[in-house]
C-alpha cells in the first residue's frame, strides 16, 4: 500500500521546492527603488555678537548674516562690526564660552580696513556642515585686550 510518512515529506519538498522558484523569480527593483533622498535645504544664518557669555564690559557689538545651501556646501557670508578694535576675527567650531576649533579666520590687522564690512564665502567639508546645522559654530572677536573679547552662536532658519 501507500507510505503515508513517505508522501507527506515528498509533498512538503515540492512544495518548498515551488516557493523558492516563485520568491526567487520575484523583481525586487521595488525596494531599490524606495530609496528616498533627503531635501536640500537652504538656510539664512545669523549670529548678534557681543559681550553676552564672554565675562567682558566690552561695547563692541557686531552683526553675522549669511546663507547657507545644503545643495552646494557653500556657506555665503558679511560681517559688520562696530565699538571695537579687533586683531581677530574668526569662525570657530564649539559650544560658546570655549576656545573652540578654528574653521576660518575672516579678519587679521592688515588684510582689511579696520572698521570695514567683511564678506566672503566657505565651502564646507560634510563634518563642518554636520556641525553647522547642530548649532556648534560661533563667531569670535578678540582684541588685543582678551580673546574672545565677544562672541555669538551662528543660528540657522530655514529658507
Amino acid at each position: 500500500m501507500w507510505d503515508v510518512k513517505g508522501q507527506g515529506f515528498t509533498l512538503f519538498k515540492i512544495g518548498v521546492l515551488w516557493m523558492m522558484i516563485v520568491l526567487g523569480g520575484c523583481k525586487k527593483e521595488a525596494a531599490q527603488s524606495q530609496k528616498i533622498k533627503p531635501p536640500v535645504r537652504s538656510y539664512v544664518v545669523t549670529a548678534r555678537i557681543d559681550k553676552k557669555g564672554t565675562n567682558t564690559d566690552s561695547e563692541g557689538t557686531a552683526v553675522f548674516k549669511g546663507d547657507y545651501d545644503q545643495g552646494t556646501k557653500l556657506l555665503r557670508y558679511t560681517l559688520e562690526y562696530e565699538k571695537i578694535v579687533p586683531e581677530q576675527i574668526s569662525l570657530r567650531n564649539g559650544v560658546k564660552g570655549s576656545k573652540g576649533t578654528l574653521i576660518r579666520e575672516l579678519y587679521k590687522p592688515g588684510s582689511t580696513l579696520l572698521g570695514a564690512q567683511l564678506s566672503g564665502s566657505i565651502v564646507l567639508t560634510p563634518l563642518q556642515e554636520r556641525n553647522l546645522l547642530k548649532g556648534y559654530w560661533f563667531v569670535a572677536i578678540n582684541t588685543l585686550q582678551r580673546a574672545p573679547e565677544i562672541s555669538g552662536v551662528l543660528t540657522l532658519k530655514q529658507s
